[in-house]
């Protein structure tokens, strides 16, 4: 058990962060990030393989993704690529399934704090000014240091708002929290400012949560569900008129800068094989003819890792209807058993999954973060169900042991002691 004011340091908790170190800070170790990442979740998986067996065994349903994107080698277009990349995805998963088993949420957080203020530091003493005067810290592009900033400051909230962590710890969150705004408008994406608004708010709003009783939180709870229904109602009857004024406002293109000309490219091959895709990383290949026009068209380099800009679409053309499913449910069960059990369990740590996984959601519409090999973020959506899963399970093992004391029935006199399930190390 980890003492408040306190970090336990462990073999896990060294590994963790040199895995998790070598996704962020991917864009300045280049092919090292993967050799580091490789490293450090095999020393992870093997430093003690019982758990780690035990882990994999109990979380298998996720390591579904992965076997599916493998198995599209059979009628991929490029099927060496599939089964290749398939086995790294594969990799990446198991990492993910094992972390949740040996390193608590409340160790992530920090992990991730400091992990992403390296590149932060790194991008404010590197990093340069791209095309058009916006700034890319250390990541080449403005939506990548974008979103990396994004994380950050909802990471800097959560340890800022932690009781249970270091004081210096909370205090260097602060001053992230309040240089993330600044960095964000040196960044000028007004997408990413957007998208934080609402994840910051879930952080603000489980802190408030925390303090409430019962029946004030489920009152809390059916006014957001109203409000939330009606912003569903009022995307899906004005969506389109407020996306253009948002855009107009905020001197971007009307079309994402060519997004919907990707979307309806990408919506033609999903409608010539919609269940199964075209197969697993096998779209933006070089020398595949379709690629190398949009390569052309939006004057980025052949081979320089494009994509659809749009998650859903991205993904079901390389491993269609069937793989979305399973992506989907991945991050939307994600999101809805980890707000279940934020809503239970209120803390800065759950709560900063939440708004991490809603974040995803939100990008996830414009972007293609998840699920890929060697990706902190598909990782982070992974985790996130896990440990939603745990906590839920444990609580329900928790609430059934009364019930089972309680006497009655022929054998009530004998008293049988109870063995409750402890919460996992995640609430520690």
């Amino acid at each position: 058990m980890q003492v408040p004011g306190r970090v336990t340091i462990n073999m896990a908790t060294l590994l963790t962060f040199g895995a998790f170190a070598a996704l962020v800070l991917n864009a300045m170790l280049g092919s090292l990030a993967a050799l580091a990442f490789m490293g450090c979740g095999a020393l992870l998986i093997v430093s003690n393989p019982a758990q780690s067996l035990e882990s994999l065994r109990r979380w298998w349903p996720v390591l579904l993704l992965p076997a599916y994107c493998m198995l599209t080698s059979l009628w991929s277009l490029y099927p060496s690529n599939s089964l290749r990349y398939g086995l790294q995805l594969a990799f990446t998963v198991a990492v993910a399934v094992v972390i949740t088993g040996r390193v608590s949420t409340s160790t992530l957080m920090r992990l991730m704090f400091i992990v992403y203020g390296i590149g932060v530091v790194a991008s404010l003493a590197f990093g340069k000014t791209g095309l058009g005067g916006a700034w890319v810290g250390a990541f080449g592009s403005k939506n990548a240091v974008a979103a990396h900033i994004a994380v950050f400051a909802l990471v800097s909230v959560a340890v800022a708002a932690d009781r249970n962590s270091p004081v210096m710890l909370r205090l260097l969150a602060v001053g992230g929290a309040v240089l993330s705004g600044p960095l964000l408008a040196l960044a000028q994406s007004a997408g990413a400012i957007l998208m934080l608004a609402p994840c910051m708010a879930i952080i603000v709003l489980t802190l408030l949560i925390s303090r409430l009783s019962g029946m004030q939180k489920l009152f809390v709870v059916v006014m957001l569900v109203i409000v939330g229904a009606a912003l569903a109602l009022l995307i899906m009857v004005a969506g389109d008129t407020l996306l253009a004024e948002v855009l107009e406002g905020s001197g971007k293109d009307a079309t994402l800068t060519g997004r919907t000309d990707l979307w309806a490219t990408g919506l033609s091959f999903i409608a010539e094989r919609p269940l199964q895709g075209l197969g697993y990383r096998s779209f933006w290949v070089i020398g595949f003819a379709p690629a190398e026009e949009l390569w052309a068209m939006f004057d980025v380099p052949s081979g320089a890792g494009f994509n659809f800009h749009n998650t859903y679409i991205s993904n079901a053309v390389e491993i269609g209807l069937v793989g979305l499913i399973l992506q989907i449910a991945i991050i939307y069960g994600g999101a809805f058993l980890m707000g279940a059990y934020t809503f239970a369990r209120p803390n800065a740590a759950n709560a900063l999954l939440l708004a991490l996984q809603a974040l995803m959601i939100l990008r996830s519409f414009i972007e293609v973060e998840v699920f890929f090999e060697f990706s902190i973020r598909s990782i982070m959506g992974i985790a996130t169900l896990i440990y939603a899963a745990q906590g839920l399970s444990a609580l329900r093992a928790q609430s059934a042991a009364p019930a089972r004391r309680r006497p009655g029935g022929l054998f009530s006199h004998v008293r049988v002691p109870a063995r409750p399930r402890p919460l996992p190390h995640a609430d520690l």
